[in-house]
């Protein structure tokens, strides 16, 4: 069994852990962001983009609000997206 001192420290390990993959998703994601244009904190754009963990080392994305016409850009792009992995699909089995 673990002392009060080392369950708090594997709780803080686990923070940490998944505040990282939290971050590091949050920093491709902007990429991905940047790479359509869009600027991740700004305003007009796509203000605030934050890497959280919770106590339990789950990471998670914290989108902020996006602007209309930004998420329209990316609804947008997902539909093209899917509908390219739909014909390459089809065409695979068309072969």
């Amino acid at each position: 069994m673990a002392t009060d001192t080392e369950a708090a420290a594997q709780q803080a390990d686990a923070f940490l852990a998944g505040k990282k993959k939290a971050d590091d998703t949050a920093f491709m994601f902007g990429r991905v962001l940047a790479e359509m244009g869009v600027k991740v904190g700004d305003p007009d754009s796509w203000p605030q983009l934050v890497g959280r963990s919770s106590l339990s080392g789950e990471p998670s994305l914290f989108l902020g609000t996006v602007p209309l016409p930004t998420a329209l850009k990316l609804i947008d792009a997902l539909i093209y997206a899917e509908s390219a992995q739909r014909r390459q699909r089809d065409q695979s089995h068309d072969a």
